[in-house]
């Protein structure tokens, strides 16, 4: 005997379906909208946690196992300053970018209010500290800066000159300058590709909780899956660690970036593990940077990267108003530089400070370059309400 049932729909009653038929069109419904949500319900890998927060879904993955967290020489390929000084920078080959469309222009006021969270210093100690940690890498850098026979104090007019709206000098070359903030809290992040290429971005100490800020595209390889084996040098210079080495316990990019791409989506998050050695917290040796977001387009900054094409072995500097463009969308900040690989993830600094625990707000990374203009100015996302703070909120900055 066939069972038939009725639905009632505006008063009125269907003709009657048998059971069957509704049980597929049910089974329809379900499979679409699991289609639709597929991309967050179910994570590529082992680990991967989906997270849906105020401003935006974020995608997160925590270490496999200890050598992940605590990477010693002879068990991890970014070791020992050998592994790290043979790896190459991240190459920028446009997957950072969504498919191509018509944009209006950004909105010159920013959405939602602006926010800020300051940096902060370490402990008076922190020097005698990473010396006596340490002591081979701060040799090395002594003599290595006797050898060079460098000043203890960078001359003047070291910048180079403008080029179009920017003035570009080196960055943490000069000792005055390494052991001081800004420049001890930006470091080289390694780390190796799905498809197992090793390289290396710039990367940001910007939060008390041991947490770095750089490119998405340093932490997530889209289309493939998160890269692994972080490690995290602060001051990398000259290939010698002299705050130590850091890996990492877990790391979250935007569920955008994984499912659409864009410069808007470009940025990740890293909790870093305590040095390797040690197990200190990186901020008990460098302390960390603000971080900024719901800014305006137009503002001065100073972006800071290790750019292959000045130096591998320490970081150079652009400093120069930002400025939107309407072939980059909302959410993207430009600006004029010739960096190029290397300098992907590296902060841009609001209201920079020399040798200040105050100011030097990271406000965006270097995601890439500008369209048409490789070379000659380059892009990053603007930090906002519906990128760094969800990321924030969810590993814990």
């Amino acid at each position: 005997m066939e069972v038939r049932h009725h639905i009632r729909i505006a008063g009125r009653a269907r003709a009657p379906r048998p059971v069957g038929t509704v049980v597929r069109l049910l089974g329809r419904s379900i499979l679409v909208g699991a289609l639709a949500l597929a991309p967050f319900a179910a994570p590529a890998l082992a680990g991967e946690k989906p997270l849906r927060l105020p401003g935006g879904d974020v995608v997160k993955i925590d270490a496999a196992d200890v050598a992940q967290q605590r990477p010693k020489a002879g068990a991890h390929p970014f070791a020992t300053r050998e592994q790290r000084a043979a790896v190459r920078p991240m190459r920028w080959s446009g997957a950072e970018s969504a498919p191509p469309r018509a944009q209006a222009a950004p909105a010159r006021v920013p959405a939602g209010p602006a926010g800020a969270a300051d940096g902060g210093g370490a402990p008076p100690f922190a020097e005698y500290l990473a010396r006596s940690h340490f002591p081979d890498a701060w040799e090395a850098l002594d003599a290595a800066a006797k050898a060079a026979g460098e000043p203890a104090a960078e001359p003047a007019g070291e910048k180079d000159g403008a080029h179009h709206p920017y003035v570009r000098f080196p960055g943490n070359y000069y000792t005055s300058r390494w052991q001081l903030a800004p420049w001890n809290k930006i470091g080289k992040l390694y780390f190796t590709t799905p498809s197992g290429g090793s390289s290396y971005c710039t990367a940001n100490v910007a939060s008390g909780n041991s947490v770095i800020i750089t490119a998405a595209h340093c932490v997530y390889t889209r289309g493939q899956g998160f890269n692994s084996n972080f490690v995290f040098v602060p001051a990398d210079r000259y290939g010698v660690a002299p705050y130590g080495s850091f890996g990492w316990s877990s790391a979250s990019v935007m569920g955008n970036w994984i499912n659409q791409g864009g410069r808007r989506w470009d940025v990740a998050v890293v909790k870093l593990a305590g040095e390797a050695s040690t197990g200190v917290p990186v901020t008990s040796y460098v302390g960390w940077l603000g971080r900024s977001w719901n800014q305006p387009y137009s503002e001065f900054h100073y972006s800071i990267g290790y750019a292959s094409n000045f130096s591998t072995q320490y970081t150079t500097v652009c400093a120069g108003q930002t400025y939107s463009s309407p072939a980059e969308g909302d959410n993207v900040l430009v600006q004029g530089c010739d960096m190029t690989y290397g300098s992907s993830g590296g902060g841009w600094l609001r209201q920079f400070a020399h040798d200040s625990h105050g100011g030097n707000y990271v406000n965006a990374v270097v995601s890439g370059p500008h369209i048409g203009d490789f070379g000659q100015s380059y892009v990053g996302p603007r930090f906002a309400s519906d990128n760094i703070v969800p990321l924030c909120n969810a590993i814990g900055c």
